[in-house]
């Protein structure tokens, strides 16, 4: 069975590691045989009966039992809204056990034109086609998506409630949403298995590149008669040697703001036509500085300083700053400061943005041995960035103190005087007039 074995390989080339964590049920395995769960079946209206602004298609739910033996059936008591399906392909039951309240899981008729899907062991010639269905199953914190194809033989049911499905092509993702780094590498995973092994002519494979707005290019194709993969993206790589066991997985390298969107895995098979998406989003955590660079700043009471945050290359455009007060006594709350200004966002040329959030500081007491953070949050960061500048405030130097500067400078200066005429007497013997000593005060 092609997909089987690939379920269980981790290392397809040096450094890429394919999904963990896929289980198949296989002989020996302590795995339930049948697993419960509530699905949604999707049926559609007939055009003649539905009115114009009712809704085209209906809801009923249901109960989907999921075997993974053919000799299961249903319970006698089992209603027309209790499905049997046998999981041939062999990915749904082991993850029908995962947390019920996380499962989604969506059914739905797939339509095939009334031609006849040229499936290996279903008749080649009968009077009545199987009904195709489709079978989704979602996980609520995005570990898996699988999509199975099952059909419905047009005999009538043996025992109560329809007549069994027989799930045979089953195309799965680890992840539908996917984050990568600007110039990153990542791996989007696409998986499939069948209840037989084909032909490798049989399988083709088609990545289709889609961003908002509904621009779409081909990323890349794998011919199954040619055997060979076409790189239609340079950025885009495959394994060829894989696909035909059941790995179409790519892998995305240097990508830019540009490449995010969705990309379609489409796998084709004995003339089914099997696709899911995978979107993938650039995620670039921001770079944040502060002006002055300092852990530190001593400042003069009533001295007015600009404290600035500068928050660069971050991508998407959703990023909040937040500048907090917090003062010396650890008890307090901080506070946000107010009267912040904001700068006008720029876009670099590699499409990753930047701003600056500043306010203009005016010294006082009170701030002294305060700390002023700049707190910011963004999608790329797993905890907010804070960075932080502590305020040291000295008392300002007012005309007292320059009084009394003027007056110390003067009187060393008078007693210098004093000193140098004391001496010369001393040494002569003889007192000089007091004219004299006016004399030198006036710089004679």
């Amino acid at each position: 069975m092609v997909g089987r074995e690939m379920l269980a390989l981790y290392l397809l080339s040096p450094g890429l590691l394919w999904i963990s964590g896929w289980n198949m049920v296989e002989a020996g395995m302590r795995l339930r045989k049948v697993s419960q769960l509530p699905c949604v079946l999707e049926i559609p209206l007939d055009p003649s009966v539905a009115l114009e602004k009712e809704p085209r298609l209906q809801w009923q739910h249901i109960q989907l039992v999921v075997s993974s033996s053919e000799s299961q059936t249903l319970p006698h008591q089992a209603n027309g809204d209790t499905f049997l399906l046998y999981d041939k392909a062999g990915v749904l039951l082991p993850h029908v056990d995962e947390a019920m309240e996380k499962l989604e899981c969506r059914m739905n008729h797939y339509l095939t034109a009334n031609t006849q899907i040229m499936w290996p062991g279903l008749p080649r010639r009968q009077a009545q086609l199987p009904t195709w269905y489709l079978v989704t199953l979602n996980d609520a914190d995005n570990k898996f998506r699988i999509t199975t194809f099952c059909f419905q033989p047009a005999d009538p049911a043996q025992g109560p409630g329809p007549a069994p499905l027989s799930g045979v092509f089953s195309l799965y993702t680890k992840a539908s949403d996917v984050q990568v780094k600007l110039q990153g590498t990542v791996l989007l995973s696409c998986g499939f298995t069948v209840d037989h092994t084909p032909e490798a002519e049989a399988v083709d494979v088609t990545w289709i590149f889609r961003q908002k707005g509904g621009w779409h290019r081909e990323v890349l194709k794998y011919a199954g008669k040619q055997g060979q993969v076409t790189h239609l993206h340079q950025q885009a790589e495959a394994f060829p040697s894989e696909i035909p066991r059941g790995n179409a997985s790519i892998r995305l390298t240097n990508v830019g703001v540009k490449d995010q969107g969705s990309y379609f895995c489409s796998v084709s098979v004995a003339g089914l036509h099997g696709q899911l998406s995978i979107d993938v989003a650039v995620v670039e955590a921001p770079k944040v500085t502060l002006s002055p660079q300092t852990p530190a700043l001593t400042l003069e009471e009533g001295e007015e300083q600009k404290l600035a945050c500068h928050v660069s290359r971050y991508f998407p455009l959703e990023a909040h700053v937040q500048w907090l007060r917090e003062p010396i006594e650890g008890r307090m709350l901080p506070e946000a400061v107010r009267n912040v200004i904001f700068s006008n966002h720029r876009q670099s040329g590699d499409e990753t943005y930047s701003f600056s959030s500043y306010f203009l500081l005016t010294a006082s007491r009170r701030d002294d041995g305060v700390r002023y953070t700049c707190r910011v949050e963004h999608e790329g960061l797993r905890f907010p960035i804070r960075k932080s500048i502590t305020i040291r405030v000295t008392e300002r130097s007012g005309p007292e103190l320059w009084l009394f500067l003027i007056l110390s400078v003067i009187l060393i200066a008078l007693l210098g005087c004093l000193l140098k005429n004391w001496h010369q007497v001393r040494s002569t013997g003889k007192v000089r007039p007091i004219s004299d000593f006016y004399y030198v005060l006036n710089g004679g």
